[in-house]
């Protein structure tokens, strides 16, 4: 017996030590620690024994471990995934392995030998064990691909180095795993792969071999599991070569691996600067706006990181962005805001901050105040904004620097001197750009502050209505800041109209600079333009001739015009009788501008009409036509704005002009028709999406519910001429689930034209060129089959109940059988998703027959196009008999014939003829109707005596007529499937006496286990040992074993033990693990 400290050495007291270890570690990780380092004992004091090589006995040496450990790792070979003590004992290989390479490495320094003087403990026994379970890699189960891939993957985690020719063999095998077709062995391979590419180096791939890198790229990319996605990003690492794959996966359709890329891989970038603008812009702009609030809360964390990264310094921060270009910077901020705000308080808003302004500055007090006010926080509001006076002081001071930087570069001319001088002047005209864009810029910013401003302070208002009228008539004043600007009038006016008069003044300046209209007005700011005919009379004169300079000044002035008209028009909402002044503006300038020649003036003027009409009703009306016109004939860009104007003015006054009209008896058909061709005939992608957005919004709102408009939006969704027009797409993937989830008569509509669009698509699809693309119609009838689903109505109030609400997906499936008995090519189709239709318990009890009798129907007299259809047929009605038994079996066929619902359903039944290649009834014939009248029935029998009388008159060369065929007796039908049945068993002896002989090994190892089974399978126990256990052979492995690794799944044996806690693992004899070991994996000669 061995003393304290030392472990028995015989081949018993090794096994029966593993063993129990192993028992000890499938119960809790707790106990890992310590069993490592008693294995590790184990495993010296074997490797210090050598066997003899003239003894007859066999010593447990170092190999006699490997086998020994082996052995143990075969019992979980066949142990599903998920399994917890198989699970723990692949975690404590994995330690043990690890323990031992850092024990060997520590052994190496102590004795100064280098890493490659000799083989090393830990080299051996992680060459024997990978090697082993390489083998388990092509098994045909794919659990023992699973545990195999994942002790491998374990194993190659925790060592250190290997052997190059087991590299090779390792990278080769794993590769191949890569493309297995479980996701779970995929999942391990990739987890290898991202150990094995961190010592990688260029020369160690072949020629012809990829990198492991570009590996985890491309599965990241393409792999269909989300699963392996997420465990390839944790793998992927973080540089220049695998960044845009990354940030490909924020706009993964997995929740779980867009957060993972915010959370771990975008993280690990050391500066925000190491990615370009657009780059940044698109990952806060995806992130920010995620649906799922996990990847909202992980991208502003990001946002956080990075501005830690710039030492907290938001105007650094905001450097990174571009301001003009988009609102990603401002979502940013205000995720900061949200996440700490504590940084609204690192920012002091004093003088020199509001002297010294910058667009980033600029940028930040606008957004911080936008904050404030969203979230109530007036007192901060008035800590950040200046006085109004002051404020008014800084737009001035800051627009007196605009126009001047605009002067200076309308002066500045390029001479014809030197290139160098060229070069220098143009470089100045670049750094003026840019100067007069960051002022523009700023002055924007205060418009948008003073139009959140407090006037409660007269003096301040009084200054900034002087400041901003007179800003609104100047030439100089950029386009880009009209809107702005009269944001922050229209919060100065009194009222609407008078917001309306003092646009029409300045308009009336800008085009007759003469006029002075305020020596007219009286003090009364009431008094309005329409009271004073003489000024009315004299606005918009036109001189009659002008000079090439003064025409080219006033379409200048025109364009300006329209401009702030377009934005006035923009921002109210009286009608055109309320304010009469608008009168003017529509035939002096608007309508001029409609009928120019230039296409710039004659967009402005289109838009200016189309608002117009919006406020004006009979205006659109008689106006409507001319829009439909321009549609056709102008511009790609006019007509895009037409359909936009078109779209507007038939939701804002549907019933006005839809209704039936003298000379247009219909006018939504033709209207309808209109905008569907220009849907399928245009070939600009603008046009399209204009009118796809525009059509989605009139079935939404309801304007249109023409089931034509909806089959052509779900058709120009997945047609591949449309691939490339992403906005499209976009559009549509929004817009349809949100009509067929809004009400329940939406569902019901694309539920009519499923089966249509359908049939078109998959020719469309059996004809694709190719280059184009296109989903498959079983993802497009899937798609269409969870858009009309009840149970995704966004009304969650909507009563359950409701007949018309339960049935959708029942009409489906009567469409889709009935469509089945006359397409041959989408009866594979719909049978394979049939069962994803949702039937609920509350049916109408004639439709539900109806199914049921097409259903039967069909099997009797269409073939199936294979048996997995077939099968999926079989459970759809086995699904009906047993959800519906009651409905079913309540009345016969008989009496359902009766019923009147039912009456054009049995015509079509009883007009059916079989197809060729339906198999008959067991009784050999079909079973005749018994409902059917007798009139039939005398005619046939009529027939047959006419035939037979026919016959007899031939005369004695005539055959007989042969004699009734009688029904065969109960008993001798019963004789008969007995000798059928023993010719089966006769033909399939010899298949049956080899299964058994499979089927008794398999049943003998399995009584064996040492693994607590279930089913009455014994566990051997301590104390309670079976002959087997107490008789020890050394392990054997059959010849047979590396054959029935290339066998098919039926024929191949595989242990069906479990694992449970409290399972223990045992020695000698041969085992059950041997047998399993042998059996799965093959034999040590292969190794």
């Amino acid at each position: 017996m061995p003393t304290r400290g030392q472990v028995a050495t015989g081949d018993d007291g090794v096994e029966d030590t593993i063993a129990r270890i192993f028992q000890q570690v499938q119960g809790n990780v707790a106990s890992h620690k310590k069993n490592v380092v008693q294995l590790h004992k184990i495993h010296t004091q074997c490797a210090q024994q050598s066997p003899s090589a003239t003894s007859r006995v066999k010593l447990p040496g170092e190999g006699q471990f490997n086998e020994t450990i082996r052995s143990m790792l075969y019992r979980i070979l066949p142990l599903k995934k998920g399994t917890t003590v198989a699970d723990r004992i692949v975690r404590f290989i994995g330690s043990y392995i690890k323990y031992l390479a850092e024990r060997t490495s520590e052994e190496q320094q102590r004795s100064e030998r280098g890493p490659d003087t000799e083989d090393t403990l830990a080299s051996k026994f992680v060459d024997f064990q990978i090697r082993t379970f390489l083998k388990g890699f092509n098994s045909k189960d794919k659990i023992v691909r699973y545990r195999s891939v994942q002790l491998v993957a374990e194993i190659v985690t925790s060592l250190g180095e290997i052997d190059e020719d087991l590299y090779n063999v390792l990278r080769r095998s794993i590769l191949e795993r890569v493309l297995d077709k479980e996701s779970s062995v995929r999942v391990q391979a990739v987890i290898a792969i991202g150990k094995l590419h961190k010592g990688e180096s260029p020369r160690d791939a072949d020629d012809e071999d990829v990198s492991l890198v570009d590996v985890l790229c491309d599965v990241l990319q393409h792999d269909v599991s989300g699963e392996v996605r997420r465990v390839a990003l944790l793998n992927t690492p973080t540089t220049e070569r695998t960044l845009e794959s990354i940030i490909s996966r924020i706009q993964d359709i997995d929740d779980g691996v867009r957060r993972i890329v915010f959370q771990h891989s975008l993280p690990q970038i050391p500066h925000p600067r190491v990615l370009t603008i657009v780059q940044r812009e698109r990952i806060l702009r995806t992130g920010l706006g995620d649906r799922e609030s996990s990847v909202v809360e992980a991208s502003k964390n990001l946002v956080l990181k990075w501005v830690e990264t710039l030492d907290g310094d938001l105007l650094k921060f905001l450097e990174t962005f571009d301001l003009v270009g988009g609102d990603v910077a401002e979502r940013a901020l205000s995720a900061l805001f949200d996440i700490k705000p504590a940084l609204m308080d690192a920012i002091n808003f004093d003088g020199a901050f509001w002297n010294a302004l910058t667009p980033e500055r600029a940028f930040l007090a606008r957004v911080l105040v936008d904050y404030c006010i969203k979230h109530d926080d007036t007192a901060r509001v008035e800590t950040v904004l200046p006085v109004v006076t002051a404020l008014a002081f800084l737009i001035q001071t800051f627009y007196n620097r605009l126009v001047e930087r605009v002067r200076n570069k309308d002066d500045q001319a390029i001479p014809s001197g030197s290139l160098d001088l060229k070069e220098m002047i143009s470089d100045q005209e670049a750094s003026l750009d840019a100067e007069e864009l960051d002022l523009e810029f700023i002055v924007g910013e205060l418009y948008r502050m003073a139009a959140n401003a407090d006037y409660g302070d007269e003096i301040g208002r009084r200054k900034m209505f002087v400041l901003i009228r007179e800003m609104i008539g100047q030439k100089s004043l950029p386009d880009g800041l009209v809107p702005g600007c009269l944001d922050v009038l229209s919060r100065l006016s009194l009222n609407e109209r008078d917001f309306i008069r003092l646009i029409v003044e300045v308009i009336q300046i800008m085009r007759d600079p003469g006029t002075d209209l305020d020596q007219e007005l009286p003090p009364d700011d009431d008094t309005q333009v329409e009271d004073t005919p003489v000024k009315r009379a004299r606005l918009f004169q036109v001189p009659v001739e002008k000079s090439e300079d003064e025409v080219k000044r006033s379409m200048e002035t025109d364009m300006r015009c329209l401009s702030l008209c377009t934005a006035m028009l923009e921002r109210v909402m009286s009608t055109f009788d309320e304010n009469s002044t608008l009168d003017g503006i529509l035939s002096e300038l608007i309508i001029p501008a409609v009928k120019s020649k230039d296409p710039a003036m004659r967009e402005r003027g289109m838009v200016a009409l189309g608002l117009c009409c919006l406020i004006h009703r009979k205006m659109a009306i008689n106006s409507f036509g001319l829009f439909l016109n321009q549609v056709e004939k102008a511009s790609p860009t006019l007509q895009v704005r037409a359909l936009q104007i078109i779209f507007d003015m038939l939701t804002l006054y549907e019933r006005d002009l839809m209704k039936p009209r003298p000379g247009l008896e219909n006018p939504q058909e033709q209207i309808v028709e209109f905008l569907l061709g220009v849907l399928g005939n245009s070939d600009m992608e603008g046009i399209q999406f204009t009118a796809a957005l525009g059509l989605s919004k009139l079935l939404i709102t309801g304007v249109i519910d023409q089931d034509r408009v909806l089959q052509s939006l779900v058709m120009i969704y997945f047609s591949p001429e449309t691939a490339g027009n992403q906005r499209l797409r976009q559009c549509l993937s929004v817009t349809l689930p949100i009509y067929a989830c809004s009400a329940n008569r939406n569902q019901q509509g694309l539920q009519r034209v499923v089966i249509p669009s359908i049939k078109i698509l998959s020719e469309v699809y059996e004809e694709l060129e190719e280059e184009q693309e296109m989903v498959a119609p079983v993802q497009i009838l899937g798609t269409l089959i969870d858009w009309t689903d009840p149970r995704n109505l966004f009304d969650t109030n909507v009563n359950t109940h409701d007949t018309n609400y339960e049935e959708v997906h029942i009409d489906l499936a009567i469409e889709m059988v009935t469509s089945m008995f006359d397409e041959d090519a989408h009866r594979r189709l719909y049978i394979q998703l049939l069962s994803k239709l949702y039937l609920p318990p509350g049916i109408d009890d004639n439709k539900l027959r109806k199914l049921k009798y097409l259903a039967s129907s069909y099997k009797l007299n269409r073939p199936f196009p294979d048996s997995t259809s077939k099968n999926a047929f079989d459970r759809f009605l086995k699904t009906l008999d047993k959800n519906y038994v009651d409905i079913l079996n309540g009345i016969s066929e008989e009496e359902s014939r009766k019923l009147e619902a039912l009456q054009d359903l049995f015509q079509f039944i009883d007009e059916l003829v079989p197809e060729e290649g339906v198999s008959a009834p067991v009784d050999g014939r079909r079973r005749p109707n018994k409902t059917r009248t007798n009139d039939v029935t005398k005619k046939k029998a009529k027939r047959k005596r006419d035939s037979s009388d026919d016959s007899q008159n031939e005369g004695a060369a005539a055959s007989p007529t042969p004699a009734k065929r009688s029904r065969p007796t109960r008993a001798a039908k019963r004789e008969t499937i007995e000798e059928i049945d023993a010719d089966i068993d006769q033909l399939l002896g010899k298949k049956v006496k080899r299964t058994s002989a499979s089927s008794s090994l398999s049943i003998s190892s399995s009584n064996k286990a040492g693994i607590g089974g279930t089913n009455g399978r014994k566990s051997a126990r301590p104390g309670n040992k079976t002959k087997a256990n107490q008789q020890h052979t050394a392990p054997t492995h059959d010849s047979s074993s590396d054959d029935l690794l290339e066998s098919d799944d039926d024929e191949k044996v595989a242990l069906e033990s479990t694992l449970p806690d409290g399972s223990e693992f045992s020695s000698g004899g041969e085992s059950e693990n041997e047998i399993a070991g042998g059996l799965l994996l093959g034999s040590d000669d292969e190794t």
